[in-house]
């Protein structure tokens, strides 16, 4: 009896077998999970980078602007020109809510 014992000790059981495939396909998957979340954080990474970028752009473009219109006195004259030259229709509460149309054409 103690022979048989000894056997069925040295050889591994089916459960155990199985046991062993579900750890190893386990491990497997966490491995594939990690190596995707860290491709995931690169992209995150590389769209922060563009978006900053963007912003940086938008920023330098606005101030570039604002300092053209305040230099620039053909812009200031094209701009009261058209204010003037396109009176807005204004409801009540002086909302510009339309434009005149010249309709004696």
């Amino acid at each position: 009896m103690a022979a048989l014992a000894a056997v069925n000790s040295a050889t591994p059981s089916l459960q155990y077998g199985l046991i062993r495939n579900r750890l190893d396909a386990a491990r497997r998957e966490a491995d594939q999970a990690q190596a995707n979340v860290q491709r995931l954080r690169a992209q995150v990474d590389a769209a922060e980078t563009e978006s900053q970028k963007s912003q940086d752009k938008v920023r330098s473009l606005t101030n570039q602007a604002s300092q053209a219109s305040q230099t620039d006195p053909t812009y200031k004259s094209r701009v009261k020109a058209t204010q003037s030259a396109v009176p807005a229709v204004v409801n009540a509460q002086g909302q510009s809510i339309g434009r005149i149309v010249n309709m004696s054409a």
